[in-house]
């Protein structure tokens, strides 16, 4: 059966006769990361008193000047010890909730025991029971661990006994790490891929499990054999040519592998004798050229899944026929074959089941499109593009067994003030997510936005590589104890809804013009602050969410605020470092008010400076690399989000020589930290990974 009437000789890119698929364009853009951009320990330190540095005499006005926050920190009357030592209590990675969608594909399998599936999300590799919803994980833990990654994972493959796994992450010299699914508390084997690689993009274990293919993210994109399982040794590297590797895997018979990508297909077979290896271009004959997004094998074929919707069959290095698989309009993002069962997903949220003669035995609709497919006793395991894994039983009955935020950034994180087990978040997907953390269950997810609204403009608002609007990026939510919620947006805008379910929008807020980092409701329930990046803060009734008071006095964008306990306070931090105090009556600002207030007792503790939190920079000059802060509710601890993925506790107070403990998991900028009623549990959300972790705290 034919497919197309295109050219012969014509190469179809991500853009096609005005048709586009958004994916493919943004797995470019993503892929613009070369490893974190900022490596802690080159940060320039300051002389051995760190960031808070004591002024020291004859420095006055001028250090202040530098420095305008010293003088707003003032101690309490009766000032409580401060402890320089890392604090007793550290944190174990219990649960991950995410699954990474936007740029790699067939990273999602059953496992020798079928009741266990393996995928990864942030710097971690998961093992999820799926009859006990619980996790064993790969990485993650104190930063002081030996093993495991400490960026993006980018690709994963299991080994044909269906036990050992390979990840490896994106980096300047990313490393490739081996572990088991049975236990993945250390690695079996851990080695780089070559510097100025840049990333790990695709893995795929040989028929025999004997040797490791992988491709790299340089600019020749290179592929190479590891002999992983003897000496970890690198036996073999060719350019693949400049054209990104998007998929890889082996034949079932010989040691020959395909791989596929864009305007790229190719055939390479290793040669162990001579240990050469050696690369062939796929032949397309009369039929049309297209880029290749996804391959596969049968015993005796290769299959690759096309742009076109098409599925090429090839002999060698040769096409030999293509079925119409999926419309003409629909990207075939995963092709999986299991024994005697061919699996396809496309673009147009279709699964297709073939046989080995290509007829369509089975047509699955899906929510969104899958990114990696497996079938296990007539299971088929389902990784899609919106975050979600599902199970789809021989009678397409449905289980969701994950659910993720699925692009751009995630930012916006609260605990429900009723229910503590309950968290709620948002992000730049324009989805309101609903987590019940003792269950580990995603219990509600809702679109926030339906209007689009104008695209962004550079300059305004936060960057990201989001596909939604402005108007549809959620930065912000906070809840109040009536049940109301407010979701603040890149484009400035708030919206108050009467639920987290979402059931009634009560009214939009547009005095803020640019976007909300910072939100809180008054502890009475009377009062909404929210914080904005034109350097304001606005105080809302929420009887009726009429602004109250307008807060001018910063002079750069507010990126926290904290209520006094009793309502009447604020205080407020921003990008140019400045503390400062309000009485919220009035709307005015307190000049005074780092003595005036200075034994207040403050509701929640979110500031990135204040007398009690001098330590959380360890040293640092520059406080953006610190993005969130938040005290427990029992007084005695901070957590800290920073630039480099990691989670850090620190004792309540922290002096500016007190140490911290880290802990790592995710793999980008931790851009909210939020501790449960009980303390339990600390919660933290990772801006580009779009992963939730639930941390148990240990005392």
């Amino acid at each position: 059966m034919g497919c197309g009437t295109i050219r012969k000789g014509e190469v179809i890119e991500t853009y096609r006769n005005g048709d586009y698929d958004e994916d493919l364009a943004r797995e470019g853009r993503n892929s613009r990361k070369k490893g974190k951009s900022v490596v802690q320990q080159d940060v320039q330190k300051e002389e051995n008193e760190g960031f808070f540095k004591v002024e020291k005499p004859n420095q006055g006005d001028q250090m202040l000047c530098i420095k305008p926050w010293l003088g707003a920190l003032k101690a309490p009357e009766q000032p409580p010890i401060i402890n320089d030592a890392p604090p007793k209590a550290s944190l174990v990675l219990e649960y991950a909730y995410g699954y990474r969608c936007f740029d790699a594909r067939q990273n999602l399998y059953y496992t020798s025991d079928p009741n266990c599936i393996v995928y990864m999300t942030a710097a971690i590799g998961v093992v999820l029971n799926k009859s006990t919803n619980t996790q064993q994980i790969f990485g993650g833990g104190p930063v002081t661990s030996d093993y495991g990654h400490t960026d993006d994972i980018t690709s994963l493959a299991i080994h044909p006994h269906k036990d050992i796994i390979a990840t490896g992450e994106v980096g300047k010299n990313p490393k490739i790490c081996i572990w088991s699914a049975r236990d993945p508390s250390r690695s079996i084997k851990e080695f780089r891929q070559d510097r100025d690689s840049r990333a790990v993009s695709c893995l795929g274990f040989s028929y025999d499990g004997q040797y490791l293919a992988s491709a790299d993210l340089h600019n020749d994109h290179n592929v190479r054999i590891w002999e992983w399982e003897k000496s970890g040794e690198k036996i073999a590297i060719i350019k693949s040519g400049p054209d990104r590797v998007l998929d890889l895997a082996w034949s079932l018979t010989e040691l020959t592998f395909c791989t596929a990508g864009n305007k790229h297909i190719a055939f390479w077979n290793y040669n162990q004798g001579q240990k050469m290896l050696t690369k062939k271009n796929g032949i397309f004959s009369s039929n049309p050229q297209v880029s290749m997004t996804s391959v596969a094998w049968t015993s005796t074929n290769c299959l690759t899944g096309g742009f076109n919707g098409c599925l090429y069959i090839w002999a060698g290095n040769t096409c030999i026929r293509t079925i119409r698989v999926h419309p003409e309009n629909s990207t075939i993002h995963s092709v999986n074959v299991i024994r005697d069962t061919i699996l396809t997903g496309g673009r147009d949220n279709v699964i297709q089941v073939l046989d080995l003669s290509f007829k369509i035995i089975r047509t699955i609709q899906n929510s969104s499109f899958a990114r990696a497919l497996d079938m296990s006793g007539g299971n088929i395991l389902c990784g899609n593009r919106d975050g979600s894994i599902i199970e789809i039983s021989p009678t397409n009955e449905k289980r969701i067994l994950m659910q993720g935020h699925s692009d751009g950034e995630v930012w916006g994180m609260c605990i429900h003030p009723l229910n503590s087990n309950i968290i709620v978040t948002v992000g730049d997907d324009n989805y309101i997510k609903i987590w019940d953390i003792k269950k580990r269950i995603c219990t509600g997810s809702c679109i926030l936005e339906t209007i689009a609204g104008q695209q962004r403009v550079a300059g305004q608002g936060a960057s990201t590589l989001a596909n939604t609007t402005p108007r549809q990026q959620a930065r912000a939510i906070c809840i109040n104890i009536n049940g109301h919620v407010a979701i603040g947006f890149n484009d400035g805008h708030v919206l108050i809804w009467d639920s987290i379910e979402g059931k009634n929008k009560v009214k939009p807020l547009n005095e803020p013009r640019e976007w909300i980092e910072s939100m809180a409701y008054s502890p009475n329930g009377q009062l909404l602050a929210v914080g904005s990046h034109d350097n304001r803060i606005y105080i809302y009734t929420t009887a009726e969410y009429r602004l109250r008071k307008t807060l001018t006095g910063h002079s750069s964008f507010i990126i926290a605020l904290d209520w006094s306990c009793d309502s009447n306070y604020l205080h407020t931090n921003c990008g140019a470092y400045e503390l400062l105090f309000w009485d919220v009556n009035s709307g005015q600002q307190l000049k005074s008010g780092a003595t005036m207030l200075k034994d207040e007792v403050w509701h929640t503790w979110t500031a990135k400076i204040g007398w009690h939190v001098q330590g959380i920079y360890e040293g640092n000059v520059d406080m953006t690399h610190v993005n969130t802060v938040d005290r427990s509710n029992d007084r005695e601890l901070i957590a800290v989000g920073n630039d480099w993925g990691n989670v850090v506790l620190f004792n309540n107070p922290n002096g500016v020589k007190t140490k911290g403990k880290s802990f790592r998991g995710h793999s980008e900028h931790v851009t909210n930290v939020k501790w449960n009623a009980t303390n339990e549990f600390l919660m933290s959300a990772g801006g580009s990974d779009q992963t939730i972790m639930q941390w148990r705290v240990v005392k």
